[in-house]
């Protein structure tokens, strides 16, 4: 049986990355690791379906695991003998407290997920003490309704990218998924009100709708994302911004392309791929019926303006 201990293949150095394959486990099992600063780390991991893979699992005390499944299964059982089945593009967070987690994945399944890591002590205060409440020691696991990334965020996570630039992105990104899985856990023990106010519900949901904005969203998406129907989505997002859901991410895709027209050379094919239009000419289209002039035709003016 395999004792491992993710932290101790984690590089030092903020921006530096590695490839691990861990002891013990086939060559095509193995972690991809970026340590985007001192206590936030970004883990890719696959897990081959050439074996069964059983291995005891610690991790320090003092870390939160932000975890969604990608593809494949795998199962975690924690210290109390209960099973937690990692499984069809689920997010969880853990916090296991330093304590050994038994990890199995069978063979012909294989199994890969998304891992982000933080160090709770560099919560403030309240969340820490927030977190304490939600996932006790008696209960580490928590399944979430956030939803596994869309493939932009994944692509330009995973994109191998170290720079100063993409480095400040990427934590961004990871503590934006992090920030709403605290949301979450703070909404269920009934310490928040996003669920209950609409201008705060309506907040989140613009959030989530542009980080996603390049790539398609459902309304399944963004029922779990909510945690309501469709119909009483809709009711609450024409009440407080006289749109429905998809009217404001339509309003949202504009408005992104907008600022990319007026302040980047980007092509109206790049830029149209950026805000989640299916071409350019969807892009002109769309750019005509609201400002009643071509996109080029508007950016010419603007630059002549500037």
């Amino acid at each position: 049986m395999n004792l491992i201990e993710p932290h101790r293949f984690i590089p030092c150095e903020a921006g530096s990355a590695t490839s691990v394959t861990l002891p013990g486990l086939h060559r095509n099992a193995h972690v991809d690791l970026l340590r985007i600063n001192a206590g936030l780390v970004l883990a890719h991991s696959h897990f081959s379906p050439a074996i069964r893979h059983d291995d005891d699992i610690r991790r320090p005390e003092d870390q939160l695991i932000l975890a969604f499944n990608l593809s494949g299964r795998m199962l975690l059982v924690d210290p109390r003998g209960a099973a937690h089945e990692i499984t069809g593009g689920q997010g969880w967070i853990i916090r296991s407290g330093g304590k050994r987690l038994k990890r199995i994945v069978e063979k012909g399944e294989g199994c890969a997920n998304l891992v982000i890591a933080l160090t709770v002590s560099r919560l403030a205060p309240e969340l820490a003490a927030m977190l304490d409440a939600a996932l006790p020691e008696s209960d580490p696991f928590r399944r979430l309704r956030l939803p596994v990334p869309g493939n932009t965020t994944l692509e330009t996570l995973l994109d191998g990218r170290t720079d100063p630039a993409a480095m400040l992105r990427k934590e961004g990104q990871c503590l934006a998924l992090i920030g709403h899985a605290l949301e979450e856990l703070s909404s269920v023990s009934g310490k928040d009100n996003t669920a209950g106010d609409p201008a705060l519900l309506v907040q989140r949901l613009s959030a989530f709708l542009s980080e996603r904005m390049a790539g398609t969203i459902t309304m399944a998406e963004i029922e779990r994302e909510a945690g309501l129907s469709h119909v009483t989505l809709n009711q609450i997002f024409r009440a407080a911004t006289g749109m429905t859901v998809f009217g404001l991410l339509r309003a949202l895709r504009m408005e992104a392309a907008e600022r990319m027209i007026r302040h980047t050379d980007l092509s109206f094919t790049e830029i149209a791929g950026e805000c989640g239009f299916s071409d350019a000419s969807h892009l002109s289209n769309a750019f005509r019926k609201r400002y009643g002039t071509t996109a080029s035709d508007w950016r010419r003016s603007e630059r002549r303006n500037s």
